[in-house]
């Protein structure tokens, strides 16, 4: 009898841990050319809207998400910051880049 209340509170923790350490449905990837931004997106976000928007707010590109990784290059823009934004189904991730001068 002790264990399955032992057992039955574990469950009752482990639900409601368990959601804290869900993923997020788009992740950034490191890489070593500053110019580039790359990230990578859960299968429920494949065909999701990608805009860069510049500081002003105005659009330099959109495009769909086709696959699950995708590289924005950033070196022929001039420097400054950007935005980018991932919309899929109202759900909606915002990333910031800094373009330096090199």
């Amino acid at each position: 009898m002790k264990s399955i209340i032992k057992f039955s509170a574990l469950v009752l923790i482990m639900t409601a841990v368990l959601p804290v350490y869900a993923n997020d449905p788009v992740d950034v990837i490191r890489t070593r050319n500053e110019n580039q931004f790359i990230f990578k997106v859960d299968r429920e976000m494949l065909g999701a809207h990608v805009v860069v928007l510049s500081e002003e707010g105005t659009p330099i590109t959109s495009q769909r998400l086709m696959k699950r990784k995708m590289i924005i290059d950033f070196s022929d823009v001039r420097a400054g910051y950007y935005t980018i934004v991932v919309k899929k189904d109202g759900k909606v991730e915002k990333f910031e880049y800094v373009r330096n001068w090199r």
